[in-house]
């Protein structure tokens, strides 16, 4: 497991540029998405959780659900192209779970045609522990135990 300055990034994961999201490969052409530890610190106490419905087929870089931070509606992005086929629906009533436990809530099943072209925009390996870092001196946070994210004035 990768652990950048106290947040943890699971090996058996994939994660997006922004390391916001996390991607499970189930095979056949499917993966688990959730929310990430680091995502989660950055925005704060999730409040609502809003899937896109089964069957809606998403575009690269598009969202497959809303979700709610502070006074905030932020967008949960796909950096492929997919089709949702699943949606954890006890998340929609009880939102918190996946704050206090991202990796194991996942969000949404998500079903991909080209699993090869999925897996080269995602990070892995040496590659989670390069961004986070990068994206972690960005924030100015120097402990994840320590963070308090900038919720503006």
């Amino acid at each position: 497991m990768a652990e950048v300055r106290g947040c943890e990034f699971p090996d058996d994961l994939s994660y997006d540029q922004e390391l916001n999201v996390w991607f499970r490969d189930l095979g056949a052409g499917q993966f688990e998405a959730g929310l990430t530890s680091f995502g989660l610190a950055l925005v704060g106490e999730l409040y609502m959780f809003n899937p896109r419905p089964v069957g809606r087929e998403i575009e690269a870089g598009k969202a497959f659900a809303l979700v709610e931070v502070a006074k905030t509606v932020l967008s949960v992005r796909v950096p492929f192209a997919c089709e949702v086929v699943e949606i954890n629906e006890p998340l929609t009533a009880t939102p918190m779970k996946i704050s206090r436990s991202p990796y194991m809530n996942w969000l949404s099943r998500l079903a991909v045609s080209d699993v090869a072209a999925a897996h080269t925009c995602l990070l892995k390996g040496t590659g989670v522990s390069v961004r986070a870092t990068e994206l972690m001196d960005l924030h100015q946070m120097t402990s994840f135990a320590d963070f308090k994210p900038d919720q503006g004035a």
